[in-house]
């Protein structure tokens, strides 16, 4: 399969060179289809510099972003290389460029930054880093904390379970909290409340 991508870009490629209109309008249409594809962004461009079309500087941005590695877009490698290496004397160690600031560095035409970019650059390379203590952590029982209100946990069923279980005065206290927590059932929990009553007094 890798093959097969490699000959039909050797024929976009070449076809690029006696028809270079109608495969940029093609290569547009694949680019629309697979916007990831960092060859078709390179060969497009590729063409539109070789015809020197108006729309090249565009296609150059384009392709710088979806490449990995831009210095197959620089026409002639070594000699940028070299531009580098000279102007880096004349930098800064602390200086911070943008992308952008990088590509106008290259065609010798920098851009004056904004004072507000260069404060914020400054921030961001300078800013405090957060360090993490390593201190030995305290763990507490955060259930002590908590506060927990009787008569808002009551139901019917604790209430039940705890008649079940024999306990007649948490029961009982559980009918009174009920009866009084569900007006309309009082008269159910008063039966309630009754038979424990009568229970007690029979042991």
């Amino acid at each position: 399969m890798v093959s097969h991508e490699r000959t039909y870009l050797t024929k976009l490629r070449e076809k690029g060179k006696s028809e270079p209109e109608s495969t940029l309008q093609h290569l547009d249409t694949l680019v629309q289809q697979y916007p990831y594809f960092q060859a078709l962004h390179h060969l497009r461009w590729q063409i539109s510099h070789n015809q020197n079309f108006k729309e090249t500087e565009g296609l150059l941005k384009k392709a710088s972003l979806h490449t990995k590695n831009r210095l197959h877009l620089i026409p002639n490698p070594e000699v940028a290389q070299e531009t580098v290496h000279s102007t880096k004397g004349h930098d800064t160690s602390n200086e911070v460029r943008s992308f952008a600031e990088w590509l106008q560095h290259l065609e010798g035409t920098q851009a004056p930054q904004k004072t507000e970019d260069r404060l914020i650059d400054k921030f961001i390379a300078d800013a405090p880093k957060i360090l993490v203590s390593k201190s030995v952590e305290i763990h507490q029982d955060l259930t002590k904390k908590q506060q927990f209100d009787e008569q808002t946990l009551m139901t019917e069923t604790l209430a039940q379970v705890y008649l079940k279980q024999g306990k007649l005065k948490k029961a009982k206290k559980a009918y009174e909290i009920l009866a009084l927590k569900y007006p309309k059932k009082s008269g159910f929990f008063a039966d309630q409340i009754l038979k424990i009553t009568n229970a007690q007094n029979e042991n």
